[in-house]
């Protein structure tokens, strides 16, 4: 099972809270598929799935990517991968990361 774990910074407003939500279940519903957010807590948005999902979270992590005002409320995100532990990252560290 793939988990793409999100959590929002407990200072962003409940209006931002919903938009950044839909943003991110919007990202998670894409042309690869569409993936549930699982989470009950309004902090935290968990998409996860098997191998069937696993397009739909990567698709999922790059639209995000390049939603700046949602990574900027952003305070963790990290994948987890329950079969090959070793490719568990913190995407925020990742995306920090310069392309040359």
């Amino acid at each position: 099972m793939y988990h793409s774990i999100i959590e929002i910074k407990k200072n962003v407003p409940s209006e931002m809270l919903a938009n950044l939500r839909t943003v991110a279940e919007n990202a998670f519903s894409n042309r690869a598929g569409s993936v549930k957010n699982s989470s009950n807590d309004p902090y935290r948005f968990i998409f996860k799935g098997g191998e069937d999902k696993f397009g739909c979270l990567e698709v999922g992590m790059l639209e995000l990517e390049d939603e700046y005002d949602f990574l900027d409320q952003v305070d963790s995100w990290n994948w987890v991968d329950d079969d090959d532990p070793k490719e568990n990252c913190d995407i925020l560290k990742v995306l920090a990361m310069p392309v040359y």
